[in-house]
């Protein structure tokens, strides 16, 4: 199980080009205010201050609208005294200053609004919004900033603290504390009505693990103790999710311990959603089990999968005989069983995907009669480009076939469908 664990941790982690385009939109708005603040200066982005979950690197995909990069942008000392003195509300003219300098460069941008402390640039394409902070350095490293509510402050504030202490948890618990974060994260968004803030789930995580980290302790107990830790923490109002997702994590637990690892891998996406892998058997590697062969292989060993991108993929199968029509497989089922000695056409109906991208096919056979003719199959092949798979109903029992469509390596859709070929 703990496989399975390092492959969620690993699906949930940002790509390169996701990383990447953070980057750009976040120095990109840094260096507007910077050729606007210090002309004279070349921008190399020392007038910025990045924190909150991008600094720690516990943000997580799939990017929605509410994740937002956080970065703080130095203020020249000559700007404080003009805001600090206005007349009314000097920190909300400041925010609404600060909106009008990036307006002149992002004019194809969802949104640019000044709001309490901060500005939020929202993209068009609804990913990686940038929330910027404007502030002073204090001698005791801390920041001033602007709060525009009730009138207009002044407030201290102190990231540096915050990522330190974060940092130093993470080093001490072998980097199990951004792990567990970015779980706790991801049962967040799977979770609609919970209303955790992300810095709560990380403070919560660094409290749980200063009394309980163990390293010998497995991740799926972690996760379970740490909802038993959790239900005592939070309000009422989000009391009920944590009680949920306790009793999953146990449910996951029994069934770990009694072997039925499928069903545990199946309360844990309950849990944390589709990118938590589903069970694979060749990490159990039953021999004595019927359907085992050495030859079988899994997508999830092959390629990354990350089936909540929206794509979708549809495959179907026609059922052919000499001297018959041509017959789809779903069609001849509703009043035949199908025999052995047909020839099977799978081939994918439609999907959503533009290229470039690959399509694999499995063809996975089951029962005594396979077996004993030492010819169980669980083989992964590469479409030949034709997007079809020809099969023959070789022997009686349940069979199926898969198809899957890589891009950009990952595994982004797949679709099966089961072949019933009659016992009798």
């Amino acid at each position: 199980m703990e496989k399975q664990f390092k492959i969620f941790n690993k699906n949930i982690r940002l790509k390169d080009k996701q990383e990447e385009d953070a980057k750009t939109k976040y120095d990109g708005v840094c260096k507007v205010l910077h050729n606007y603040y210090y002309p004279n200066k070349k921008y190399d982005g020392s007038r910025k201050f990045l924190f909150g979950s991008y600094k720690k690197r516990t943000n997580i995909r799939p990017i929605t609208k509410e994740q937002d990069v956080d970065v703080l942008f130095y203020m020249p000392d000559s700007e404080f005294e003009k805001y600090d003195n206005h007349k009314s509300n000097g920190q909300s003219t400041l925010l609404q200053k600060i909106k009008n300098i990036l307006k002149d460069t992002y004019t194809t941008t969802d949104k640019i609004k000044g709001w309490g402390k901060v500005v939020l640039i929202e993209f068009t394409d609804g990913k990686h919004n940038i929330e910027l902070l404007p502030a002073w350095e204090n001698d005791g490293k801390t920041f001033k900033i602007p709060n525009s509510e009730d009138g207009g402050s002044w407030d201290t504030f102190d990231p540096r603290d915050d990522i330190d202490i974060f940092q130093k948890s993470n080093t001490s618990t072998n980097e199990l504390t951004s792990k567990l974060s970015r779980m706790m994260k991801s049962w967040k968004k799977n979770t609609a009505s919970l209303t955790l803030k992300s810095f709560q789930i990380e403070k919560y995580v660094i409290d749980f693990l200063e009394d309980n980290y163990d390293k010998d302790i497995e991740m799926s107990k972690n996760t379970q103790m740490f909802f038993e830790y959790l239900v005592d923490e939070v309000d009422v109002n989000n009391k009920s999710y944590v009680k949920t997702a306790l009793s999953r994590a146990n449910k996951a637990i029994n069934y770990k311990n009694n072997e039925k690892f499928d069903k545990a891998c199946d309360e844990w996406k309950k849990i944390f959603g589709n990118l938590f892998p589903t069970w694979n058997r060749s990490i159990k590697l039953n021999k004595s089990n019927e359907n085992y062969t050495e030859s079988e292989k899994y997508i999830e060993d092959m390629f990354e999968q990350d089936l909540s991108l929206g794509y979708e993929l549809e495959i179907q199968c026609d059922v052919i005989q000499d001297g018959f029509r041509k017959m789809s497989l779903m069609t001849l089922l509703r009043d035949f069983i199908l025999k052995p000695s047909k020839k099977l056409e799978f081939y994918i109906k439609k999907h959503n995907i533009s290229t470039p991208y690959k399509v694999y096919w499995k063809v996975k056979n089951f029962g005594e009669e396979a077996k004993n003719k030492n010819d169980l199959r669980g083989d992964i092949t590469k479409d030949k480009g034709h997007e079809k798979k020809n099969e023959n109903t070789k022997y009686r029992g349940q069979h199926y076939v898969e198809c899957y469509i890589i891009k950009d390596n990952i595994c982004v859709a797949r679709d099966k469908i089961d072949i019933p070929i009659s016992e009798e």
